[in-house]
């Protein structure tokens, strides 16, 4: 049995250590909540630290878990144990108080509902005896646990030995196992505490995403930091005060704006006693509830599988930790390299998958540069209203919502601008600050289209208070692409909302390209943001004089559908034709053209 000591314990000696690991020796009968033997030690080495001290019994009797904390700080460190989500965990913590109350506090009901507890039991403790001891069991309400619990006390040592804790919790499990149909069903949110180095813009952006994600923020702490720690990206410190207010508040997962290291992520979740996940993480999260596509889904599977493989440490009763000389071989290390290895075959399998991708869509484009059609791309921090001008402009009716990533898949509209040139319009993934690597490689197919656009419009939201971060964040993304030098057109959207004036000007001063202002939403500028994107591409149009010939028709009928005709005449050899036409030369209305008429560029005083 893994006889580990948790918790807060430099400074304990030696023998100290060892009379904790003896706990793990100790049995209790099933139908007891807890024995003499394990509170006469307690309260002894409680009285000698002056520190708590946590033991996790399992439904056998026997100790899986010893912590140890301080007057402020309690581990409360469990195995997780939850078989179900209507069975509690099968455990029951027995942790005392230095200052002789048995109270229970808010950290030790949080951590009886986080944890599903059997029981959470506290033994006040104050010159080497027991005091007082409280016992608090699970409470169930509309068939959930619900705050709190049923308290009992104070109790004596001999009290505590008779409790029938057994009855009390076997009423708690039918109560749960009766849970209506809806109940059982209805998914709940996870409770989500936040943790930054950054700043409060970043904090508040993974808010966002968290939210996104379908999380619960319940909390935001920001420790602004030179540089990481190597072993918890925070202080040593800070880690113990979110411990504490882990517990008090409930929750169930801890998000880090920063991408955690391998170790880091484990210790934090081994001290923090809850599921630990980084910024990387979460957005592959957003990305995989979104991905619609069968190439969007093999995207966020191979970034996902990425991110995965250098944490796959093999630490935990499924794979044995690795290493060298006697004692640590076995099938451990083999089933840790398996797992490795089915990882990077199937990473090689969606590599190539995506190259069959990635072909597809160069024979798109080369199609359409056969056709001379021009792309624009609609590039910009998520939810800027991308999809929402892509709507407006094309008549798409491409998702939109109020959330970051709310669309993932790229979309390719036909664009007709005023004088019916036409160009192709496609939306393309938002940006955010710290965008993961793996998921700009594995995306890379799609975001060839930002690299082969011949126009760029950068959707900027002209209400948010962020948006010379956010542009910044978008050319970021942009140089990673090595697209940052192609022509673009910065397009102030949301101008229906509030705006700040003075930062709209630093905005405008900044960007050294052209601006329009437009609202997606009501339509404000967009006839003035097509007339841009026709100057930009040089699409001034062009005059056609020429005889079409009469099996020709369909490119009379192209002609009528791109440019407005002035004159046609019929002749035995064929119908003559003068029209002016939008966008670039038609090479196959072109060869038709008279040597004399012909006028590529031609405005309308031609």
């Amino acid at each position: 049995m893994d006889r580990e000591i948790y918790g807060h314990i430099k400074g304990l000696s030696r023998s100290d250590l060892e009379t904790l690991r003896g706990l793990y020796a100790l049995a209790v009968d099933r139908a007891q909540l807890v024995s003499e033997d394990i509170i006469c030690v307690l309260v002894s080495l409680t009285e000698k630290m002056r520190r708590e001290i946590a033991v996790f019994l399992d439904r056998h009797g026997r100790v899986v878990s010893v912590g140890v904390g301080d007057a402020g700080t309690a581990p409360l460190l469990a195995r997780s144990r939850r078989r179900s989500d209507f069975r509690l965990s099968g455990l029951r913590c027995v942790h005392t108080h230095p200052g002789g109350s048995g109270m229970l506090s808010s950290v030790d009901m949080a951590a009886l509902l986080s944890m599903r507890l059997d029981a959470m039991v506290a033994l006040g403790v104050r010159d080497g005896r027991l005091r007082e001891a409280f016992v608090a069991i699970p409470d169930v309400r509309q068939g959930r646990l619900a705050d709190g619990g049923r308290t009992y006390g104070p109790m004596t040592a001999r009290e505590l030995e008779r409790f029938d804790w057994r009855r009390a919790v076997d009423e708690v499990e039918k109560q749960l196992g009766r849970t209506p149909a809806d109940f059982r069903t209805g998914e709940q949110p996870e409770k989500a505490l936040l943790v930054s180095t950054d700043s409060e813009e970043s904090l508040d952006e993974l808010a966002r995403l968290a939210e996104a994600a379908g999380a619960m923020v319940l909390h935001k702490v920001l420790q602004r930091r030179a540089s990481p720690d190597a072993a918890f990206a925070i202080g040593r410190g800070k880690v113990r005060e979110l411990a504490l207010l882990r517990q008090s508040l409930g929750a169930d997962l801890v998000i880090f704006d920063d991408e955690l290291t391998p170790v880091q992520a484990r210790n934090l979740q081994r001290e923090l006693g809850c599921r630990v996940i980084d910024r990387t993480a979460l957005i592959l999260d957003i990305f995989a509830r979104r991905a619609r596509t069968r190439e969007g889904q093999l995207q966020v599977e191979l970034a996902q599988l990425r991110y995965l493989l250098p944490r796959l440490t093999g630490q935990g009763e499924a794979l044995s930790r690795l290493g060298g000389g006697i004692g640590t071989r076995g099938p451990g290390e083999t089933k840790l390299e398996t797992d490795r290895r089915h990882i990077r075959g199937r990473i090689e399998d969606l590599r190539r998958e995506l190259e069959d991708v990635r072909r597809h869509r160069q024979q798109h484009r080369r199609q359409r540069q056969q056709a001379d059609i021009p792309v624009v791309a609609l590039v910009g921090y998520t939810n800027a209203g991308k999809s929402t001008l892509l709507n407006a402009l094309t008549g798409a009716d491409v998702l939109v919502a109020d959330q970051l990533f709310a669309t993932l898949d790229p979309t390719t509209r036909r664009l007709v601008l005023p004088e019916k040139q036409q160009v192709l319009l496609t939306d393309t993934v938002g940006f955010v600050r710290k965008l993961p690597h793996q998921l700009v490689a594995a995306f890379r197919a799609t975001l060839e289209e930002v690299q082969q656009a011949d126009l760029l419009l950068h959707v900027v939201d002209a209400s948010s208070a962020d948006m010379m971060g956010q542009m910044a964040a978008v050319d970021n993304v942009l140089r990673e692409l090595n697209a940052h030098n192609k022509k673009t057109v910065l397009v102030l959207n949301k101008m229906d909302c509030p705006v700040q004036p003075d930062l709209l000007e630093q905005v405008r001063v900044s960007f050294a390209g052209p601006v329009v202002e437009v609202s997606a939403r009501t339509g404000y500028g967009l006839e003035q943001l097509k007339q841009e994107i026709a100057r930009q591409l040089d699409l001034r149009g062009w005059l056609f004089q020429g005889v079409i010939p009469y099996n020709r028709a369909d490119l009379l009928a192209l002609v009528h559908r791109t440019g407005q005709v002035e004159r046609e005449e019929y002749l035995p050899e064929g119908i003559r034709v003068v029209a002016r036409l939008g966008g670039r030369p038609d090479p196959r209305i072109r060869h038709y053209q008279d040597n004399t008429g012909f006028t590529a560029g031609a405005t309308e005083s031609d």
